[in-house]
C-alpha cells in the first residue's frame, strides 16, 4: 500500500516538474523576444518615408528624375541576422516611373563588393513592366549592378546622417541635389511586389564579341574573310541553349532578349533609358573590354618609330617598351574606353547629369601579352579593367607553342600534354588575379589548336577563369558560328557537373610565385619563339643593361616553370613589380636581369647564379646536323640549309599550325636567322609550314631555303625538339660581303 502511495506521488510530481521547466521555457523566450524586438531596425523605422524633389530654376529634361521617394519597409530574419527593406520610388519629368527595392543589412555602402556583403535581395521595376527580381542561378545571392555607377545610385544625405533611415534637408542622388518636402513614419509598410526570378551565372560569362555570326560555318584556313550576318532572335536563342550568356547587342536585338537570363552590352546613349538603366544588373554597358593595349602600343606607337628611326631600333630595350606602354595604357583609361558610357548620356538632349561622372568599371583587358596582366590590373584603381582575359595570338597549340619553347629557351616541358601550355597562361592569369583580388578569364581565337581549344576552356575554369570567348571574325582568327557553339556546349557541361567554385580559394592556390622583370614577355603572334613583345628588334640574342642576353632571363624563367610542373606545384607568373602582394606564397622566385636567380623561402633569400633544373627523364635529345650550301661570299644570295634530324629516345614533332587547307605538318626543325645588326632577326618557317623533307635511313633531312641581301655576318639557329621535350641547337655563321 505505501508502495502505490509513493507511486502515485511521484506521477503528480512529475508534471508539475514539467510545468516548471516550461514556464522557465517560456519567461526565457518572453525575455528574448523582447531583446530581439527592443533591437532598432537595421536601416531605421519601418514604415519612414521621405519625399524628394528636385529645384531648378530651368526647364527639367525628359529623363530627369524630378521626384523621389525613399521608403524603409518590414524587417525579415535571416541566419545572418536583421534585414530590412529599402525602396525608392522614381518619377521624371517625363512622366516615366521606376522603383527599386533593396533588403539589406545596412544602408548600401559606396563601394559595391562591400555592399554586396549586406544585401540579400535587389529587384527593379521599370515602368509599368512586372518587377524583376535579379539572383545568383547557384548561389541565389543577389546580382547588381556592375556598370560603376553603384556609389551614385542610392541618396547621401548633403551634410551629416539620415534620421529615421531616410530622412535629410538635402540628399544627393545621381549627380543632382534633391530637398526634401516632406516626411512622415506612419506604421503602413509599403508593399513589396511578387517579381520574376531572373536567374544569372555572372562568375561564369561566356559569349562572343559581334552581333554577327558566319554564314558558311566551313572553316577558312586560307586567310580570307568569311561572310557575316546579323544575329537574329532564333540565333541568340540557340546561343542560350548552348550556354552563352553575354552578347553583343544593338537596340532591337537587346529588346529581344529584355526577358532572358543574360547580360548585353555594346547599347549605350540614346538606346537606353536614363537612368533606370544604371539598376540593371543585366546591362553591361557600351563596352566589354580594353582591346590589346599592349599590342596597340607595340604597332602604333613602337612600330612606326622602329621604321623611321635607326638609333631607335638599336637602342630600344624592354624597359624603353614598357614606358612606352605605361603611357598609352594610362592615356586609355583616362581618356578611351572606360568613358564611352558617361559620353554617351552626356551627349542626349534628353537626359541632364549634372555633376554625375564616373568610369565603366566592369570592362577587362583582351590581351594577347599577358606577362602585363598584373600590372593592367593593379596599375589604375579608377577605371582600370576588372579582369584579364587571354587572348590567343596567331596559332597557339600545345604542339606548336611548348615546343618552341623548349628550342629557343633551353627547357623541356613534355608538349605531348596540352595542360601544361594552359597552366603557364592561366599562370599569368591567375597571378594577377590574386594580386588585384580581380578576375580573368580565357578565350579561343580560330588559330587556336581545335584539338586543344576544349582543354583549354575546362582547365581554366577548374583554375578559377570567370570570362571565356569566342572570336568571331576577321579572317584565320574567326572561330565560325557552329564551333562556338560546340565549344559552349561543352563547357555548359562541365559547368553544370562542377557548379560550385570558391573563387578566392582558386586565386590563392599557387604556391609559388615566379618572377620576371618587368618589360620582358612572351612574345606576340609568335608567342612560343621568344621575341619580347614580339619585336624581331628585341629578340633573345640582344643583352641587356647587365650584358645578359635575353635568352639567359628567359631560359631560367621556363626552367622554374618546368621545375614546378615535374613538381606538380601550382605556380602563377608575375613581372617583378614594386608593392606587389607575395607575402601569402610558400616560395617567390624572382628571375633577375643579372642571370641570377633569387629564391624567397622560409625567411631565407639565397641568390643563386642560375635556375634550378628539375629532375628530367633520362635520353638522348634528337641528333642535329645542318650543312649549308653557298653559292659564293658575295651578296645579295640565296643559301641553302639541310638539317639532318635523326631521332633518339622520343619521336620528334613541331608544327607551326594548320596550313591553307586546315592540315598539320610536322616540320621538325625551327630556323631563325640573326644580323647583321643586333637589332635584325628573321623567322623562316611560314605559318604552316611543310618543309621539303626527305628520308635518309632513320634521318629526316629537312630543306631550307632562304636569301640574304645586306652585307655583314649572320647567325643562323637551327633546332629541333621531341616529345619529351629535349632540345638540339645548332649555330652555322654566314658571312656577306660586299
Amino acid at each position: 500500500m505505501n508502495a502505490r502511495l509513493r507511486l502515485m506521488e511521484r506521477s503528480v510530481r512529475f508534471p508539475c516538474f514539467l510545468l516548471r521547466i516550461a514556464s522557465v521555457f517560456w519567461i526565457t523566450l518572453t525575455i528574448t523576444s523582447r531583446y530581439i524586438a527592443a533591437e532598432p531596425p537595421p536601416l531605421g523605422p519601418g514604415g519612414s518615408r521621405a519625399v524628394y524633389v528636385l529645384k531648378s530654376a530651368g526647364i527639367l529634361r525628359e529623363m530627369t528624375v524630378q521626384r523621389l521617394v525613399v521608403s524603409l519597409g518590414p524587417v525579415e530574419t535571416r541566419a545572418t541576422g536583421a534585414f530590412q527593406w529599402l525602396e525608392l520610388d522614381a518619377t521624371k519629368a517625363g512622366g516615366e516611373r521606376f522603383r527599386v527595392w533593396l533588403l539589406a543589412n545596412a544602408y548600401p555602402q559606396r563601394s559595391l563588393p562591400q555592399a554586396a556583403m549586406n544585401v540579400a535581395r535587389y529587384i527593379l521595376q521599370e515602368g509599368a513592366a512586372p518587377p524583376k527580381e535579379f539572383v545568383h542561378r547557384i548561389t541565389g545571392v543577389p546580382v547588381l549592378p556592375s556598370t560603376g555607377a553603384w556609389e551614385f545610385l542610392w541618396p547621401r544625405p548633403e551634410a551629416g546622417d539620415f534620421r529615421d533611415g531616410v530622412v535629410a534637408p538635402r540628399v544627393v542622388w545621381l549627380g543632382h541635389t534633391y530637398a526634401l518636402e516632406s516626411s512622415d513614419r506612419s506604421r503602413k509598410e509599403f508593399g513589396l511586389p511578387e517579381p520574376r526570378r531572373v536567374e544569372l551565372v555572372p562568375d561564369v560569362l561566356v559569349g562572343v564579341p559581334s552581333n554577327t555570326r558566319t554564314r558558311d560555318d566551313r572553316r577558312r584556313f586560307d586567310g580570307s574573310d568569311y561572310e557575316m550576318v546579323r544575329l537574329t532572335r532564333d540565333d541568340y536563342g540557340e546561343m542560350i541553349r548552348a550556354g552563352m550568356n553575354c552578347f553583343r547587342v544593338d537596340a532591337e536585338q537587346a529588346g529581344w532578349l529584355a526577358d532572358e537570363p543574360v547580360f548585353v552590352w555594346g547599347i549605350g546613349g540614346k538606346d537606353v533609358p536614363f537612368p533606370e538603366c544604371l539598376f540593371r544588373s543585366t546591362w553591361i554597358g557600351p563596352a566589354l573590354f580594353f582591346d590589346e593595349p599592349m599590342v596597340h602600343t607595340r604597332d602604333y606607337v613602337l612600330r612606326p618609330r622602329l621604321a623611321k628611326e635607326t638609333d631607335f631600333r638599336e637602342s630600344i630595350t624592354p624597359q624603353i617598351a614598357l614606358h612606352e606602354f605605361t603611357n598609352y595604357f594610362h592615356e586609355t583609361v583616362a581618356r578611351g574606353a572606360p568613358w564611352g558610357l558617361i559620353n554617351g548620356f552626356r551627349s542626349r538632349p534628353d537626359v541632364d547629369l549634372g555633376a554625375l561622372n564616373f568610369p565603366q568599371r566592369n570592362l577587362y583587358s583582351w590581351e594577347t601579352m599577358i606577362a602585363s596582366a598584373a600590372w593592367q590590373l593593379t596599375a589604375e584603381t579608377n577605371g582600370g579593367p576588372c579582369a584579364i582575359v587571354f587572348e590567343p595570338p596567331g596559332r597557339v597549340g600545345a604542339r606548336r607553342t611548348l615546343p618552341e619553347m623548349n628550342m629557343v629557351y633551353g627547357c623541356q616541358i613534355p608538349p605531348d600534354n596540352p595542360s601544361h601550355l594552359t597552366d603557364i597562361l592561366c599562370g599569368f592569369l591567375r597571378g594577377a588575379a590574386r594580386a588585384a583580388d580581380k578576375d580573368w578569364g580565357m578565350s579561343i581565337y580560330g588559330g587556336v589548336d581545335q584539338a586543344d581549344a576544349p582543354l583549354l576552356l575546362t582547365h581554366a575554369y577548374e583554375l578559377g577563369a570567370k570570362y571565356f570567348f569566342f572570336w568571331d571574325n576577321a579572317q584565320y582568327a574567326c572561330v565560325p558560328f557552329g564551333e562556338c557553339l560546340a565549344l559552349s556546349r561543352h563547357l555548359q557541361t562541365h559547368v553544370e557537373r562542377k557548379p560550385g567554385r570558391d573563387h578566392q580559394q582558386l586565386k590563392r592556390a599557387a604556391e609559388v610565385a615566379i618572377l620576371l622583370p618587368p618589360g620582358y614577355n612572351l612574345g606576340h603572334v609568335h608567342m612560343g619563339r621568344g621575341n619580347l613583345w614580339g619585336l624581331g628588334e628585341l629578340n633573345l640574342e640582344r643583352k641587356n643593361r647587365h650584358g645578359i642576353s635575353y635568352r639567359t632571363v628567359m631560359g631560367n624563367f621556363f626552367t622554374e616553370i618546368e621545375r614546378c610542373l615535374r613538381l606538380g606545384v601550382a605556380f602563377d607568373l608575375l613581372w617583378d613589380l614594386d608593392g606587389m602582394k607575395l607575402d601569402n606564397y610558400r616560395e617567390v622566385v624572382r628571375v633577375r636581369e643579372d642571370g641570377r636567380v633569387e629564391v624567397m623561402a622560409g625567411g631565407r633569400r639565397p641568390l643563386r647564379s642560375a635556375s634550378r633544373a628539375p629532375n628530367r627523364p633520362d635520353g638522348a635529345p634528337p641528333g642535329l646536323i645542318v650543312e649549308l650550301s653557298d653559292s659564293g661570299e658575295r651578296g645579295p644570295r640565296i643559301i641553302t640549309a639541310q638539317a639532318r634530324v635523326t631521332e633518339k629516345a622520343s619521336p620528334v614533332y613541331y608544327t607551326t599550325g594548320a596550313d591553307k587547307h586546315g592540315v598539320y605538318h610536322n616540320a621538325r626543325v625551327l630556323w631563325e636567322i640573326y644580323g647583321p645588326g643586333n637589332e635584325d632577326y628573321r623567322a623562316l618557317l611560314s605559318a604552316g609550314a611543310n618543309p621539303q623533307t626527305t628520308f635518309d635511313g632513320k634521318s629526316a633531312v629537312v630543306e631550307m631555303q632562304f636569301r640574304v641581301e645586306q652585307a655583314g655576318h649572320f647567325r643562323l639557329r637551327v633546332a629541333t625538339t621531341d616529345l619529351a621535350g629535349r632540345s638540339s641547337v645548332v649555330w652555322k655563321e654566314i658571312i656577306v660581303r660586299e
